[in-house]
């Protein structure tokens, strides 16, 4: 196990606590160097992230397909009748074809039968997918291995913008920032070099104090939601005042969201650097990204499989044709993620491969990332997305969520649950909506026997009735 690994279950509280004791703790503990921290496979993976050479890619890339088919095949009993079809000497796509496709809902009503029963019950570290997803699941990652791998291909990715160490990051994603009701705008993380800075918190009269807090702290990259970080330059477009911290901003990172068009121009009109695009989930079964110079989806081979599928799950091959993305994992034996559909779509692009990533299978623009917000009575926009994060055990007796608004400060909250919903979940939930909104959006629940579906397939997070691109430019 890796020191992060053991760490994990003090990551919360390392995080809320106040600044005076989590600087010398991060100073001191980001000190060590991150092979020891994560262990010795955080230089395996972060060399094989920058791995060019296509024949070698496709030999690793078959080779650890094969080797996660075989183990699933092997150990997880929900796959235990797939063995008897996977033939010495067949190509590995026959193989994955042998496979069942695999959904959110059928991990959460049946968990055991997707673990691996050749892994000891402590080699799982406990996870939760974010809160744009509208089923959300508690899954098992490997420990020692899943996340050194995540950190090893983030800093591949960082080092397409020249990132070093000595970065310091303006983070527009993720938790609350400890004590925002009592006026504390932003929270330094010294062990990532991250200003973090609540989403939710991106209003005009605190905006000042933001720029002026990454101006202290040196920040020269942004990353964040495309929502947040939109807002955040929307503003700084309208005060020609702070262009010093502008110009020291050297790359934007945009993750969990899809990029509306009309957000994109503005960043980058905004910030004359590069910004890139990221794709990946929680259950690090996937990773892609753009590069400086071209806008696409890059997927990086050796991180998982990925494959498109229609309407009748049959796989598509042909390029500029619209399909779910369905993805085989690669390092996770506890729990492996064997084609799992992520409910996003996508298209194989018709254009060439990138000349810095030959081997590299290229995507269009992803949809299906919740993009939408949630507007309070006082016309604050609030990022779906943002609604995730340290969720109260009751959203595990939850098999799916649908959001709807037709009215700022109002929202309807659809859950569908195959055990029913007790009185104690509902009050739980009650108050989980109120802390996360602030108090500026009341919570409606009601709970159905199933909700509708797109013509894909996929059920959509949040049924919005308020023009998004109106909301958010007047935010």
């Amino acid at each position: 196990m890796s020191v992060e690994d053991h760490l994990y279950r003090w990551l919360g509280k390392y995080l809320d606590a106040p600044q005076w004791i989590k600087t010398p703790l991060g100073l001191a503990y980001g000190c060590l160097p991150k092979a020891m921290r994560y262990g010795t496979g955080y230089r395996r993976f972060l060399a094989e992230a920058q791995l060019r050479c296509p024949e070698k890619l496709k030999l690793l890339a078959d080779e650890r397909l094969r080797r996660t088919l075989r183990w699933a095949a092997e150990t997880v009993p929900a796959y235990a009748g797939v063995l008897a079809l996977l033939c010495d000497g067949a190509p590995v796509e026959a193989w994955l074809a042998a496979f069942p496709l695999t959904t959110r809902l059928d991990l959460k009503r049946h968990p055991q039968a997707y673990r691996s029963t050749a892994c000891p019950p402590d080699a799982g570290l406990p996870m939760q997918t974010s809160g744009s997803s509208s089923e959300p699941l508690r899954f098992l990652l490997e420990r020692g291995l899943t996340r050194c791998k995540e950190t090893a291909y983030i800093d591949s990715f960082n080092r397409r913008l020249g990132y070093r160490r000595r970065v310091t990051i303006l983070s527009l994603r993720g938790r609350n920032v400890r004590g925002a009701e009592e006026g504390v705008t932003h929270s330094y993380d010294p062990i990532k070099r991250m200003l973090a800075i609540s989403p939710n918190h991106l209003t005009d009269e605190l905006m000042p104090g933001h720029v002026a807090a990454a101006l202290r702290h040196r920040v020269s990259g942004i990353q964040g939601y495309p929502s947040a970080v939109y807002l955040f330059a929307n503003w700084l477009d309208k005060h020609p005042e702070h262009a010093d911290f502008v110009r020291r901003v050297r790359g934007v990172q945009l993750f969990s969201e899809t990029v509306e068009p009309f957000m994109l121009d503005t960043i980058r009109r905004v910030f004359p650097c590069p910004v890139l695009l990221h794709y990946g989930h929680s259950e690090r079964a996937v990773m892609a990204a753009s590069m400086p110079d071209d806008p696409r989806y890059f997927v990086w081979p050796l991180y998982g499989k990925v494959e498109l599928i229609d309407h009748e799950g049959c796989v598509i091959t042909e390029r500029g044709v619209s399909g779910e993305i369905v993805v085989t994992g690669f390092d996770n034996r506890v729990m492996p993620f064997i084609r799992y559909r992520t409910g996003d779509i996508a298209q194989w692009s018709t254009g060439p491969e990138h000349r810095d990533l030959p081997g590299f299978a290229v995507l269009e623009r992803i949809e299906g990332r919740d993009s939408d917000f949630i507007y309070g009575r006082d016309g604050r926009a609030i990022p779906m997305t943002s609604v995730g994060g340290l969720r109260p055990p009751a959203f595990a007796r939850i098999d799916a969520v649908q959001y709807e608004q037709f009215e700022p400060g109002r929202l309807i909250v659809r859950l569908q649950a195959g055990g029913g919903l007790t009185r104690e979940t509902c009050c739980e939930l009650q108050q989980f909506f109120h802390s996360k909104f602030h108090g500026m959006v009341d919570a409606e629940l009601r709970e159905v026997s199933s909700m509708a579906r797109t013509a894909n397939g996929k059920l959509r997070t949040i049924v919005q009735h308020i023009s998004a691109e109106a909301e958010v430019t007047h935010a």
